[in-house]
Order: structure tokens, then sequence, then C-alpha cells
């Protein structure tokens, strides 16, 4: 299908995969965005150089300030269709981006049950003297692949096999907290009290070495709470 095919007819366009990175999901949304977005600039610019020449001042024009009404345009000028223009073309880009965000929000919306992943990671958010952390846990029954070794500890490390869907059940200890995986674009609130939902189908995403954040400020270790993800084809 066409780049242009993709974005008019696809209910979940492959250019959301193709151009946002490893995931389908909120990268891809950014990606979008970013396009519409700089699509958007550039037209805004035109029409503002457009108003600039055509709107200046010319022979005949009132010679002072006062001569001219806030909120009008000069009656010799006038013209329903500037406004009108002004503001249908928004309305349908809005209505437009809203389009485009369904299916991969809907995707991503869509957390599967327990009973329909592979596995499940408890994850909470802590804190302690020395700073706050990542402590990560596999659900009860789970069976480690025997060449899962990349993690020392549940601290602040995670490892989980490729090829798997696998939900994250997020909430912390303390303060607010969110759990953000910049490269797949998987981001969640983490919440004292509360189990929040994430989930990523590891088939769409390459082996390696991943990076998490914390994007929710959380004091003064904020910029240190960092952990590392591994995705592993399982032996």
């Amino acid at each position: 299908m066409s780049l242009l095919e993709d974005i008019i007819f696809s209910d979940n366009p492959s250019i959301w995969h193709d151009f946002g990175g490893t995931s389908p999901g909120y990268a891809g949304i950014t990606w979008q965005m970013m396009i519409w977005s700089i699509i958007t600039g550039l037209l805004v610019f035109v029409w503002m150089a457009y108003n600039l020449i055509m709107f200046k001042h010319k022979e005949g024009d009132p010679e002072h300030n006062d001569g001219l009404k806030a909120g009008f345009f000069p009656h010799e000028r006038g013209d329903p269709k500037i406004e009108i223009t002004w503001t249908v073309a928004p309305l349908i880009l809005v209505i437009w981006l809203t389009y485009i965000s369904l299916a991969p929000l809907d995707y991503l919306w869509d957390v599967p049950d327990e009973d329909e992943t592979d596995l499940v990671v408890n994850v909470v958010a802590g804190g302690k003297g020395d700073g706050n952390y990542w402590d990560f846990s596999y659900e009860d029954g789970y069976v480690v692949p025997s060449n899962f070794n990349k993690c020392d500890s549940s601290v602040n490390c995670l490892e989980i096999p490729h090829g798997s869907i696998v939900r994250f059940d997020i909430t912390a200890e303390h303060v607010l907290h969110a759990f953000y995986i910049v490269e797949i674009g998987v981001k969640q609130d983490a919440v004292p009290g509360l189990v929040t939902l994430a989930w990523i189908d590891t088939s769409d995403v390459s082996p390696g070495e991943y990076n998490i954040y914390c994007t929710e400020y959380c004091g003064s270790s904020h910029s240190q709470m960092l952990a590392k993800l591994y995705i592993t084809v399982a032996e």
C-alpha cells in the first residue's frame, strides 16, 4: 500500500510501524503527529506570508490606525470566505488527527487479560534512603529460561523473552512515578495504591537492551531512577 493509501484508507496504517521505530503504538503516533505538525506549520507560514503581502498598506488606505477597527477587515476588502476558511480548515485538521489516532490508541488501550499473555511482570516503583528504584518480579509459576543471565537482581533490571506478549502490572510504594521505555513507546503512570497496566508484543521489537526511565518527577533522585530491559530469545 502506498503512503497516501496508508494515510487515507488503513485502520492501522503501516506507516506508523515503518516510521515509528520498533513500536506500532506510541512511537508511530508521535511520527504521524510530527509529520502533520510540519505540514500545518508550513501551511500557516504560507498563509501568514500571503496575508502580509495582500493586506499590506496600499495607496488610498487610511493613514492612521484610528481609521481601522479591531476585528474587522477594511470594508473594501471584506470577504466572509476568509472567515469560513480559517474556521473550517482547523476543524478538518483536528477531526483528521483524531481519526488517525483512533486505531493505534485502541491497540494500546486493549490490554490483554492474564490468560491472553505469555508473561505478566509486576513492576513496583520504590524508594529508599539512597534513592528511588524499579523492582521487577515475574508472575507466580513462570519458569525463567536457562539463558536469562543479564540481571543479577530484580532491582533496576528486567529480562523478558522475545516473541511474547508481556503485560506489566505497575504500582508505586510512596509517590507518583511513570514507567517509560522510550525506544519501544511504552509509558504508564505508577500510582501508590493502584495497579495500572501496560503491555508489549515483543515480536514487534528487536532483541537487545533498552532503557527504562521515570518520567514523573519523584524527588531529588528522579534523574537517577534508571533501569535496564533486556529482550532475549529464550532457549
